[in-house]
């Protein structure tokens, strides 16, 4: 530490002390303040979080360009619960009931599932598309590889649908939360004209004396370097009980659970507690690959 700079303590509403910090490192960095304070300093702890986020999910309309030669039996079981419609600029009319549902999409209202084939191949000499509408994101890519398969010629394009469908994420997050609330320490110069600048960075009220204008007490107290060794102590022994905690480690076995890899299994090489994250290795055609996944896309295998 500097001879002539010394830790003081200043006070912020609960709730705002990072918030305040980013507040005070702009002012000196603006003040060109940089030699006349060192440090600033809000304790704080890492808090993992599982939070439950509602996304909105992509959906699809799955557009045929043309059908197999032999329409497979196949294809009725995997459209049996979709909506059937069509694309394509009306010219003339068709013998179907239909409803417009979006710019040159529409929805066909009654449909005889055992003359699917028929009705395709009317709205194909007709230069219209049929289209499997409103399909979600997963589901819809799997029923692209499986229609391909069965020798359909298929485009995936976003759904000219309105309605929106929902799903619910659950999401590992970090949060730092300060430890002693209200408090913000500052190594510095104790010149008073810069402590009156802070403090009313701090209140957004003119202070008189760097006091407080609603109760006339300082705005900030001395601490002692012995202080802050103590309370950097504790937050090393909070890292390392945190770290304790983690729900994974390295060498781990896991499976993942979600996603496109759902199924697979691999060992964790790297656990970043920050961003609730896993580096998972996993054997591709014979050869190990990293890939990342969050703590809530994987759960440990017992071996």
């Amino acid at each position: 530490m500097t001879s002539n700079k010394t830790w003081l303590i200043f006070w912020t509403r609960g709730g705002t002390e990072l918030k305040t910090k980013e507040k005070i490192e702009k002012l000196v960095k603006d003040k060109g303040w940089q030699n006349k304070v060192e440090r600033i300093f809000v304790p704080t702890q890492k808090i993992t979080k599982q939070v439950k986020k509602r996304v909105a999910e992509e959906i699809y309309d799955i557009v045929i360009k043309s059908v197999p030669q032999k329409f497979p039996l196949e294809f009725t079981r995997l459209i049996s619960n979709l909506q059937i419609g069509f694309k394509g600029k009306m010219s003339g009319g068709i013998p179907y009931d239909y409803e417009e549902v979006g710019k040159n999409t529409y929805k066909l209202k009654k449909l005889d599932r055992g003359k699917i084939q028929e009705v395709f191949l009317e709205l194909l000499s007709k230069g219209l598309y049929p289209s499997i509408l409103g399909v979600e994101g997963e589901e819809s890519e799997n029923l692209v590889e499986k229609l391909k398969a069965l020798g359909f010629e298929i485009e995936r394009v976003k759904s000219a649908l309105k309605v929106k469908h929902y799903k619910y994420k659950t999401e590992t997050k970090i949060i730092e939360k300060p430890i002693y609330g209200g408090y913000i320490f500052i190594l510095m110069e104790e010149d008073q004209r810069i402590i009156d600048e802070i403090t009313r960075a701090i209140s957004g009220t003119r202070p008189i004396r760097a006091t407080d204008p609603n109760t006339g007490l300082p705005t900030y107290i001395h601490a002692s370097e012995e202080d802050i060794r103590k309370i950097e102590e504790l937050l090393q022994r909070q890292e390392q009980e945190e770290k304790r905690k983690a729900p994974f480690e390295k060498g781990d076995v896991v499976k993942i659970v979600e996603g496109t890899l759902k199924g697979r299994e691999g060992k964790v090489v790297d656990v970043d507690l920050e961003r609730g994250v896993l580096t998972v290795e996993i054997v591709f055609f014979g050869k190990p690959q990293n890939i990342e996944v969050e703590f809530t896309q994987a759960e440990r295998v017992n071996v």
